[in-house]
């Protein structure tokens, strides 16, 4: 299998709906479009941020075709040999059979890796050797390279542990990523510090903008974080800087984004991101039901907090 370099910033678009909750593919592709302006180096789609859990098996389909479709749109256009993008799409499920039929179904539809949240439902037998059993499976059968997604708040408190994710990067080559959204910046240091020696290809991606900085000073190659959708410029200038030892800098505009962050992802979650976008570029809509949209309160908060990064953001566009 070839290399799959990860690096950069990879935002984890939203699944848009119309009126009638029904999949607004037009509107996911002129995202699309407008994030790829940025110097993003991929998207993450059917993740939290994407309400996987909240489509069907055809949806999902729809929306990995939809993003292949306009990644090869835009590799046409710039005259490339090889697409600048990557796509990754999320596969998870709570069984590792219907996790392998997922990540068939991506790679068939188009996507380049695939993001693999751990079951959890019956979270009392989720134990190690439960744990490395699936991702055993999932890697060997998979069609396409795994990037093991760490998310504890959505995993009934489920939290991989250091040792069990660099025993799998270390047995399998198709293991070739963490997407970590849990925040805790010593155990991504020891991820990477161990898998530089035994899987320098491995990437460790920081889960969310609020820690990018602390996570790329101890190893991480970059971020898949949702702030990335509203502020995709200020978030790679994070890295950016970081990369250019601007570090000050650096640390400046690590701070200024926390606040937003934490309203679009810890407090609000994928409404407030619909909502920022909706501020923001006059798209976003609602999420699926039974997620409700921000309430008056919620919105006028939101609006003050994201006025002056829209205007910087507009005017780096």
């Amino acid at each position: 299998m070839t290399a799959l370099p990860l690096q950069g910033i990879y935002p984890p678009v939203p699944t848009f709906f119309d009126a009638n909750e029904e999949l607004d593919l037009t509107t996911l592709e002129s995202h699309l479009r407008w994030l790829a302006a940025s110097k993003i180096a991929g998207y993450v789609v059917l993740g939290s941020n994407g309400e996987a859990p909240h489509l069907t098996g055809e949806e999902r389909e729809l929306v990995i075709r939809t993003a292949r479709g306009v990644i090869d749109q835009l590799t046409q256009a710039e005259g490339l040999a090889h697409p600048r993008l990557l796509l990754l799409a999320g596969c998870g499920e709570q069984s590792t059979r219907a996790t392998i039929a997922g990540c068939e179904r991506a790679a068939q539809a188009g996507a380049d890796a695939v993001l693999v949240l751990p079951p959890f439902y019956f979270r009392g037998r989720m134990n190690e050797a439960a744990l490395l059993a699936h991702y055993r499976a999932v890697a060997e059968y998979s069609p396409l390279p795994v990037v093991i997604y760490n998310m504890p708040a959505n995993t009934a408190g489920l939290d991989l542990e250091a040792s069990l994710i660099c025993r799998l990067a270390e047995e399998h080559p198709k293991i070739i990523g963490l997407k970590d959204s849990a925040g805790n910046v010593a155990r991504l240091a020891q991820i990477a510090g161990q898998l530089a020696v035994h899987r320098p290809d491995f990437a460790v991606l920081a889960g969310s903008a609020g820690f990018l900085l602390p996570a790329l000073a101890v190893g991480a190659r970059g971020g898949v974080p949702a702030l990335a959708n509203v502020l995709p410029r200020q978030v790679w200038r994070v890295q950016a800087l970081f990369e250019d030892g601007r570090l000050e800098e650096a640390r400046r505009l690590q701070a200024r984004l926390v606040p937003l962050n934490t309203l679009l992802t810890t407090t609000y979650s994928v409404a407030g991101l619909k909502a920022a976008l909706q501020l923001l570029n006059g798209y976003g809509g609602r999420p699926r039901s039974p997620v409700l949209p921000l309430d008056e309160q919620e919105l006028a908060q939101l609006k003050s907090l994201l006025a002056t990064f829209a205007d910087e953001e507009r005017s780096n566009g």
